[in-house]
């Protein structure tokens, strides 16, 4: 069975579910793996390091929110 028939399948058996315990714990695991999967790409990767580097060493150098929203 190909991905698109399980999924019209899986979506008939949603339509027939009665349970509000069954539909949460289906949306928590679709949710869960949603997040497991999501992937950050090398060059994000690499600035985020960057960053959390750059506080690392000057935890004291902050911007001020409200300055930041005034400049733009």
């Amino acid at each position: 069975m190909d991905l698109e028939a399980r999924k019209y399948n899986f979506i008939q058996e949603l339509f027939s579910i009665d349970e509000e315990s069954i539909m949460a714990t289906l949306e928590r695991v679709l949710k869960q793996e949603k997040e497991e999967n999501q992937k950050v790409s090398a060059a994000h990767k690499k600035e985020l390091d960057s960053r959390l580097e750059s506080y690392k060493n000057n935890p004291d150098n902050l911007l001020e929110w409200k300055d930041v929203k005034h400049d733009w």
